[in-house]
């Protein structure tokens, strides 16, 4: 705990330097300083409940196993916030600019989807400047499945006077296959560019059952496979012509397409280091990689959990076909 505090210092002090404005946010709108770092697995592996082991407690000792959950000690009451806001809305108010919070009741647009939530409210925060609403920021929620045994959501924050806001999406789902808990499935980080007036997205995690998922804006896209993730069960030959024909059909699967796209940078990174050598210059794999990643983060990020599947498939497919590019060039010059 005192590291994680020490590390959310260094961030807070990093971010002052770099920007050199705090903003005095009101306290009652703040929210949960745990948020400003998160370890995407470890926190799933926290907050997963074995319901088998769990139906076993008695009362005291399920509050002791329910504890092990850091989203179930969270410090700032969310629960007040709708009363709060109803009261006074503004979370800052400053010279150029304010920032405001409004609640808006979820509204799926397929109201026959189970899956979709359609009881709920959302949080939006909103930059204004010279009483007009400048950019919005999707803050919080809470939503709820039709079907009341799938799962409900919740979206939490943090704004740190440094002007850096950071959220978490979790899902808490019933009991598959014995297992239930609340999975923290998407982190944002973004930043008020009081320059340009806007909020900037500058970091995302997206936590997925056999990797989290890191972007850091511009141009970084990296995966972190979780150990004893379950294998898709075919061949890598099987896997990309898999692939190459959902993407006729436009079909989309997230994570077929992650495991070609590790095969293809393996190849990629190979034959640039070929190239490399025969012209006796510097590594150039970083830089292509960088670029090759600028283009396809340009592809809108995930706000709702229902975003998240089809925002990776086209990432990866993006990078995919940018990395075959490149290979293609690769061995053109090579002349293979």
């Amino acid at each position: 705990m005192k590291l994680k505090l020490l590390l959310g210092a260094i961030l807070f002090m990093f971010s002052y330097c770099v920007y050199g404005q705090l903003l005095d946010i009101n306290s009652k709108y703040r929210g949960e300083p745990f948020f400003m770092s998160v370890d995407m697995h470890q926190l799933q592996q926290d907050c997963a409940r074995n319901e088998d082991e769990y139906n076993q407690l008695d009362k005291k000792e399920k509050i002791k196993y329910d504890s092990r959950c850091p989203l179930n000690n969270l410090k700032f009451d969310f629960k007040r916030l709708d009363k709060l806001i109803d009261e006074d809305p503004i979370a800052y108010n400053g010279n150029d600019f304010q920032l405001k919070l409004s609640i808006s009741p979820i509204n799926p647009k397929n109201q026959n989807e189970e899956d979709l939530p359609n009881l709920g409210r959302d949080i939006t925060l909103s930059l204004i400047s010279k009483n007009q609403v400048i950019d919005k920021l999707f803050l919080a929620n809470n939503s709820f499945s039709n079907n009341p045994n799938l799962w409900n959501g919740y979206q939490h924050y943090y704004i740190a006077p440094s002007g850096d806001i950071y959220t978490l999406l979790s899902i808490k789902s019933e009991p598959i296959e014995d297992e239930s808990g609340t999975f923290p499935t998407l982190w944002k980080h973004y930043n008020v560019d009081t320059s340009n007036m806007r909020f900037v997205l500058k970091e995302m995690q997206i936590n997925m059952p056999e990797a989290t998922y890191q972007i850091i804006y511009p141009n970084q896209f990296n995966t972190k496979f979780h150990e004893g993730a379950v294998e898709y069960g075919l061949t890598l030959e099987e896997s990309i012509a898999l692939f190459d024909q959902s993407s006729k059909d436009g079909s989309s699967d997230y994570s077929l397409a992650s495991r070609v796209y590790h095969y293809y940078q393996d190849q990629l990174k190979e034959k640039v280091n070929q190239l490399d050598n025969k012209k006796q210059q510097q590594d150039s794999f970083t830089a292509l990689k960088q670029n090759i990643n600028k283009t396809c983060l340009a592809t809108p990020a995930p706000i709702h959990e229902s975003d998240i599947e089809l925002y990776l498939h086209k990432v990866l497919t993006c990078l995919i076909e940018q990395d075959r590019q490149a290979i293609k060039h690769a061995e053109d010059e090579l002349g293979s």
